[in-house]
């Protein structure tokens, strides 16, 4: 487990927190994803393959390399939700965070869109109907753990996680926070 990423997913952890009655779970729920991210980022082939090629297989004879994979691969459903939930809210009530908080969650709401609608409904997200894969296709690239979207396009689990932890670092109250309902201490330490 790579320490120095998780210990940046806990600092991050805390950025939304708006409501106090519903929004408490939240850096827990960021903190175990982060565990997740910690758990998988840096592995490359030689973590899943033997130097003649051969398939690492763990203490109960499962591919390394397919552990890693399903814990990517539900790591993804678990950051999109949760992006999908500040998409939602910031939908529901602007006054949550700034314009460039907002534009970074869609964004990064657009990618995660990318790999997770042909992990979870085996077809192409709809903006990429005439391009991508019904199902992306896991693998391990140069850039680790990833998926190839299309013939032209992999997304890596890391990079996926470098577009979740900017758009944490985006994320700021609006100087209206108060009107939004948060106490004056939670709007400072956002």
């Amino acid at each position: 487990m790579d320490k120095d990423r998780y210990e940046e997913w806990v600092k991050r952890s805390f950025r939304w927190v708006r409501d106090l009655n519903r929004d408490l779970g939240l850096p827990h729920h960021v903190q175990l994803l982060g565990i997740v991210d910690a758990e998988i980022w840096g592995l490359r082939r030689e973590n899943f393959f033997s130097e003649s090629g051969t398939p690492i297989k763990d203490e109960h004879g499962i591919l390394v390399l397919e552990r890693a994979q399903i814990s990517a691969h539900l790591w993804v459903f678990g950051i999109y939700e949760y992006v999908r939930m500040l998409a939602q809210r910031i939908s529901e009530n602007p006054l949550l965070a700034t314009d460039d908080a907002i534009a970074k969650i869609k964004e990064t709401k657009l990618l995660f869109t990318r790999v997770r609608i042909p992990l979870a409904k085996l077809e192409p997200a709809d903006r990429h109907q005439e391009t991508d894969y019904a199902v992306a296709l896991p693998g391990v690239g140069p850039n680790g753990l990833g998926w190839k979207i299309n013939d032209s396009l992999i997304i890596y689990q890391e990079e996926l996680s470098d577009a979740f932890l900017a758009m944490l670092s985006a994320i700021r109250p609006r100087a209206t926070a108060h009107s939004a309902g948060l106490p004056s201490d939670e709007r400072d330490s956002c």
